[in-house]
């Protein structure tokens, strides 16, 4: 209630941070989605575990060059050496997509089956406001969805803390941080209701030299860290649901 509270008081605000909001669009640097493969496979006992990851500009690989730096590889790479097993891995990822997108794409792509579903949303749906209703229920529609390809556990990563992107002036970056706090409250309480919904606080490092040059997404070895962060945790629920 008081993260609510502290949003709707900060309202007006908005609009004074409208031209502070334009300035950091404009002269942010825009970087390309990583190039490569989005499907990869570590090394490993098989048959192995089959990786889904979908969600927003992260999981495209923005701010590295190959997807094989990316997010992803580094999840099935931290995830083999704690297994063994051979990680087989796939990507739907879009910069700036937020999460209705995310499920538009999803109802459209024909994506194989997978043991381990990964969800990483929540910045675009911060900086573009999208209601927390809108976002409850796109959740949720999105775990529907999400259980038609796996049999297995849908994990949710945590909604990045904008206050501390050294991209992002104050006091804007407060202002968004607030609001991704709120998005990611209502996303752990959606998966705290739902058996077949986790959600991992992975907390990555957003220290300036674990960043791209755009201050906004990880770098390389961000990424490492951030999969490292949460490489247990996935295993962990993965072996709850394994059957």
């Amino acid at each position: 209630m008081a993260l609510r509270a502290g949003w709707i008081l900060s309202i007006p605000l908005l609009m004074l941070m409208l031209p502070q909001a334009l300035y950091v669009k404009r002269t942010t640097k825009r970087l390309m989605e990583a190039t490569g493969p989005r499907y990869g496979k570590t090394l490993g006992k098989g048959p192995g575990i089959r990786l889904l990851h979908v969600g927003e500009s992260t999981v495209a690989g923005v701010g590295v060059s190959d997807m094989q730096q990316g997010f992803t590889a580094n999840l099935a790479s931290s995830m083999n050496q704690s297994s063994q097993q051979q990680i087989h891995w796939q990507v739907l990822g879009v910069n700036g997509i937020k999460i209705g997108e995310l499920l538009n794409q999803l109802q459209q792509e024909t994506l194989n089956e997978c043991d381990i579903a990964l969800v990483t949303m929540g910045v675009n749906d911060t900086t573009k406001l999208t209601s927390l209703n809108k976002w409850r229920e796109q959740i949720r529609l999105t775990i529907n969805q999400l259980l038609t390809l796996t049999q297995g556990p849908i994990i949710f990563t945590q909604v990045p803390a904008m206050a501390q992107f050294p991209a992002l002036p104050a006091p804007l970056k407060y202002l968004l941080g607030l609001r991704a706090k709120l998005l990611d409250v209502e996303l752990q309480r959606v998966c705290k209701n739902h058996n077949r919904a986790h959600y991992v606080s992975s907390k990555p490092s957003i220290e300036p030299h674990l960043m791209a040059e755009d201050g906004y997404h990880p770098s390389e070895q961000g990424y490492q860290e951030w999969a490292n962060s949460i490489g247990p945790s996935i295993l962990q629920h993965y072996s709850q649901h394994k059957p």
